[in-house]
């Protein structure tokens, strides 16, 4: 029996977990031996999820049975254009002028390096201000017997290097990662030399009694400008990672210092109950007549010499002009030492803040010993010249005499 066409028009209900999905299938039949309805499934409201409903029908053998159905349910979700997740933008990279740290740091190194060999070599620093010398003299610019400068100077150094490493890497992909740590490395190393400068700056102030040191000073600006800099390096992730070390490596190092540069308690104890009466320190060099005619010549035009009797630096610049020197001088503690007495009202008012410090007729000051060319050169006293050899320091005939006898 010749198979037949089938007309068929059907609504098929699809259960679902979280609604219904309702969908018309419609089959048209076409006169032909055999016929396979592939319908079209035609969606009626937006739906999370579709279904493509294949129906096969084939016509029966037997006239006026149904057509037999087959029902294929398939997911189409890849049939669905969906947006691609976004990529979510890379932080901007910091850029700090790493390059500039590195000659702030070389110029750290210079002035640090220039500190430590003149107190190794004992020479004296040259100071715009005063209490230069107060500051490097004093018990605190020493560790382990070692100048702290020169502890400084290596400190520099390595931020120098440092940073000069880091700033050859930046913009290079290829050096992403080690441009990366360079620049936490720096952040976590100017951390450590800011935390130095925070201490030695309270030094200054507290200990030392508010000493004026253009040192100092000059290398807590150098410090805190490369922490600065330092800072701006890391950002995002990377400063929450490195802040906390940053902060750690400051307070271990101001807490170092104020174990390490402190007098110890039995010193301490001794200073606060110490007693010293006055005394005038005994001058065993000779003088000659050029160091008397530069006394009497610094005396004449106002200059004086403000110390103190037990300061060993007052009494090496008292050595230098001999006995019988008659050196314009003053004494800051004419009826002794303890601790709490001020000074003589005549180093109150000329604000002497260390000794010896030499206050010239124009008004200038300068502190520490001086030779007697560097004073006869600073009060514009005439040296002798070559045909006054008789006059040359320690050549006068009474000089000579004084020293032949003292044997």
């Amino acid at each position: 029996m010749a198979a037949m066409t089938v007309a068929l028009g059907a609504t098929i209900a699809l259960p679902r977990t979280t609604g219904a999905c309702r969908t018309r299938v419609t089959a048209t039949a076409r006169a032909s031996p055999t016929s396979r309805i592939a319908p079209r499934v035609a969606n009626t409201g937006e739906r999370r999820r579709h279904h493509q409903i294949m129906i096969r029908t084939r016509a029966s053998d037997n006239p006026g049975a149904a057509p037999s159905l087959s029902v294929n349910d398939e997911d189409d979700d890849a049939a669905i254009p969906r947006p691609k997740p976004t990529k979510k933008p890379d932080e901007p990279v910091p850029n700090p002028p790493l390059r500039v740290a590195a000659f702030l740091a070389g110029a750290g190194f210079l002035e640090s390096s220039y500190l430590a060999i003149e107190k190794l070599t004992g020479g004296e620093v040259t100071c715009p201000l005063t209490g230069c010398q107060t500051a490097l003299n004093s018990g605190y610019s020493e560790l382990f017997g070692v100048p702290l400068s020169a502890f400084g100077a290596a400190a520099y150094f390595g931020v120098a290097a440092l940073t000069w490493w880091g700033a050859g890497m930046a913009g290079i992909e290829e050096d992403k990662d080690a441009y990366q740590r360079a620049r936490v490395l720096t952040f976590l190393s100017t951390a450590g030399l800011a935390g130095v400068s925070s201490y030695l700056l309270y030094l200054l102030a507290v200990p030392l009694g508010g000493a004026e040191c253009v040192y100092c000073l000059t290398s807590a600006t150098i410090s805190f400008t490369l922490f600065a800099i330092g800072l701006s390096g890391v950002g995002g992730k990377d400063f929450g990672k490195a802040a906390p070390a940053a902060f750690s490596v400051y307070i271990v190092t101001v807490l170092s210092l104020s174990l390490l540069l402190t007098d110890d308690t039995a010193a301490q104890a001794n200073i606060n109950t110490l007693k010293l009466p006055y005394a005038a320190p005994v001058i065993e060099a000779q003088s000659s007549s050029y160091s008397r005619d530069l006394a009497t010549h610094l005396k004449s035009v106002g200059a004086k010499m403000y110390g103190a009797f037990w300061c060993s630096h007052c009494e090496d610049q008292k050595e230098i002009f001999g006995a019988g020197a008659d050196i314009p001088y003053v004494e800051c503690f004419p009826g002794g030492w303890e601790r709490g007495t001020p000074v003589a009202s005549a180093c109150a008012s000329a604000d002497i803040q260390g000794f010896p410090t030499w206050i010239l007729a124009d008004g200038t000051k300068t502190e520490g010993e001086k030779t007697l060319a560097e004073l006869a050169k600073l009060s514009g006293f005439k040296a002798p010249g070559p045909g006054d050899l008789a006059t040359a320091p320690g050549l006068d005939a009474s000089s000579q005499l004084d020293s032949f006898l003292g044997q």
